[in-house]
């Protein structure tokens, strides 16, 4: 968010038009009555693509209270099969290293405040020895609301979960965050899977799926997540100039 704002403000001299796509932190809205198996598979999806370096990264659970035991161990199983590795190691490798060392230790510096915070590991949360800037896959549970791993940005193979106990609060929580690039919703209610997209506050809000892109449907997303549109028509326009001329035939 700090680059995309002094871009904006070094825009502002010339008043030069930008677009500005910015960090995520989207939330994983898991109800009760989800497929949780389904939506674990998701978030080891989503979540892990591109080793969490991605601005629509599935990075923050929130799950129902009566099926957060259920779901985390569905999770932590799924995320301690991910295999990392380098390209070309092998057909299995569903994952690789941090973009950069510099990189890498902003996201091992994230983990060590996870743990200064007291919330619990429970998969994962190291660095892989070896060479290279990889780290494992990991899985912070039991995440009470507010915690700073909530709204920060970590940009690596890290999700957090947290519990709700009404869809209200779980609403309220999830737009509780500087960003509003994506979001996604998980039940087989089809009520609830019209009225909750409704209400979150997002530039893209999956149901029952995360990180799915289409390039005729536009991705951008609101407050901290900057503003313009990538993909589709409105990417065309947002990078056009519209000019009117007009005759007299009088």
């Amino acid at each position: 968010m700090g680059s995309g704002q002094k871009v904006a403000a070094s825009a502002a001299n010339t008043v030069k038009r930008v677009h500005l796509e910015l960090g995520g932190k989207a939330p994983v809205v898991v109800f009760d009555d989800a497929d949780l198996e389904a939506a674990a598979k998701g978030v080891r999806s989503a979540g892990f693509w591109n080793g969490g370096q991605e601005c629509g990264s599935a990075c923050r659970v929130l799950v129902h209270e009566s099926v957060a035991k259920q779901f985390t161990e569905l999770l932590v199983r799924e995320v301690s099969e991910i295999s990392v590795g380098t390209p070309g190691t092998g057909d299995d490798v569903e994952i690789g290293s941090m973009i950069s060392k510099a990189h890498s230790q902003r996201v091992l510096a994230a983990l060590d405040d996870v743990r200064k915070d007291g919330l619990t590991i429970a998969v994962g949360g190291n660095a892989i020895e070896g060479p290279g800037y990889f780290i494992e896959p990991t899985v912070v549970t039991d995440v009470p609301a507010g915690a700073a791993i909530t709204s920060t940005e970590i940009f690596g193979p890290v999700v957090s979960v947290e519990t709700f106990s009404t869809d209200e609060e779980a609403i309220t929580r999830a737009n509780e965050t500087p960003y509003e690039l994506a979001a996604s919703v998980w039940t087989t209610n089809s009520a609830r899977s019209l009225s909750a997209p409704r209400r979150l506050d997002f530039g893209t809000v999956w149901v029952n799926s995360h990180l799915v892109i289409a390039n005729e449907m536009p991705w951008g997303g609101f407050k901290g997540s900057g503003y313009g549109r990538d993909l589709s028509v409105y990417a065309l326009e947002d990078f056009s100039r519209t000019k009117h001329v007009m005759y007299n035939h009088g």
